[in-house]
């Protein structure tokens, strides 16, 4: 398998998450984390590059309060772990992005404002 098909499929798998995220909810389980840190870390090594900045970090994925006693003050936590979906859609909407200029364009693309003749 060459390195174009490598990031192809690498691509694809990411564009997948992406659409497949649970759309009614505010938070998504870590599951969906470990799979897009897969992808990533499968994508630095081949490209050899660092991609830590696309990642999301782990003080981002906590257990989420499930009740609350009023009267005795004790709160009680989830056992999985839960990573807001908008902030996990951001860090892959990044990377889709940062793929998309690097590797699959095929003209180069100007960043920025265009001169008018």
């Amino acid at each position: 398998m060459d390195i174009n098909d490598k990031i192809l499929r690498l691509y694809t798998r990411l564009n997948s998450l992406k659409q497949n995220l649970p759309d009614k909810t505010t938070i998504v389980n870590e599951k969906y984390v470990n799979e897009y840190h897969s992808i990533t870390a499968d994508l630095e090594k081949i490209i050899n590059s660092d991609l830590s900045e696309f990642k999301v970090g782990d003080g981002e994925i906590r257990p989420f309060l499930s009740s609350y006693n009023y009267i005795g003050g004790v709160k009680n936590y989830t056992k999985d772990r839960f990573c807001d979906r908008s902030f996990l859609l951001a860090k892959l909407d990044a990377l889709l992005s940062y793929f998309q200029f690097k590797y699959l364009s095929q003209e180069k693309r100007t960043i920025g404002f265009k001169k008018e003749d």
